[in-house]
């Protein structure tokens, strides 16, 4: 994970009190894992008219939307102090408390503790159809989220789109009963994702071997996709997050979660 990738991560956590919903998976990888996810997607996702769940996390408490204010605000106030200091952590590695946090001790540790264990639920429900046509999977949602319709699974060449945009395969997830973040249970999938950074228009070929402090000078296109399935029921797990970044400023983010159930 590069400091790029940190450093997204912590702002989505501060801003939505959640952290990447593969923070924790276990991963896996063999030479015929990419095989093996697409088999598993094509059975997991027949043709037909599905309920899906909409996935949010709960509402914070007075207290603590006050905490993520203040860290919001500290860290716009010392924003090359804190890239620095992600740009030094390892891999899984939390971000140690500091008064440049804008927090007290108390408080940042209420921050991580409600942060690592919350779940996400059901907030909504929508219709959506699946079709598969060439051997390929379409999804075309009633109304929300419209994003869904840019996602293409091609079964045949094993390539997935979103937006156009060519994702490649990562790894196995595994969420177990302990690591899951999802109030629904464990289960066990798959990843997907792209990522293109790029400084003047010259792609960056390794970021970690950037100053912290040039992400302001950075045009970032990240699209993660992960299919999974509940381990106590047939259920898919679907959750896509959309990122592109110009110079530092967010143009246009996604985050969808969803469980799907067959009619």
């Amino acid at each position: 994970m590069t400091f790029l990738h940190k450093y997204l991560s912590f702002i989505t956590c501060i801003t939505t009190l959640l952290f990447s919903i593969n923070g924790f998976a276990q991963e896996r990888a063999g030479t015929d894992s990419t095989v093996m996810a697409f088999q598993f997607v094509d059975r997991l996702l027949p043709e037909g008219d599905y309920d899906v769940d909409v996935l949010g996390s709960p509402p914070l408490s007075a207290a603590e939307s006050e905490i993520l204010r203040k860290m919001k605000i500290a860290i716009q106030q010392n924003e090359d102090w804190f890239l620095k200091i992600m740009s030094g952590l390892k891999p899984g590695e939390a971000m140690p408390y500091h008064k440049n946090l804008g927090v007290s001790e108390q408080e940042y540790a209420t921050f991580m503790q409600v942060s690592q264990s919350v779940k996400m639920d059901k907030i909504g429900s929508v219709k959506l159809k699946i079709i598969r046509k060439d051997n390929s999977i379409y999804f075309m949602p009633e109304d929300f989220p419209h994003y869904l319709k840019e996602l293409e699974i091609h079964l045949r060449d094993y390539t997935i789109l979103i937006d156009s945009i060519p994702v490649k395969y990562k790894s196995q997830r595994i969420m177990d009963s302990k690591n899951t973040t999802l109030v629904a249970g464990p289960w066990k999938g798959y990843s997907w994702d792209f990522e293109e950074i790029r400084k003047e228009g010259q792609l960056v070929a390794d970021p970690d071997k950037m100053d912290p402090s040039a992400i302001k000078t950075l045009d970032i296109k990240s699209v993660k996709l992960t299919i999974g399935k509940l381990d106590q029921n047939d259920q898919c797990f679907l959750y896509l997050k959309s990122d592109i970044v110009n110079k530092g400023h967010v143009l246009a983010k996604q985050d969808i979660a969803l469980l799907l159930k067959k009619e």
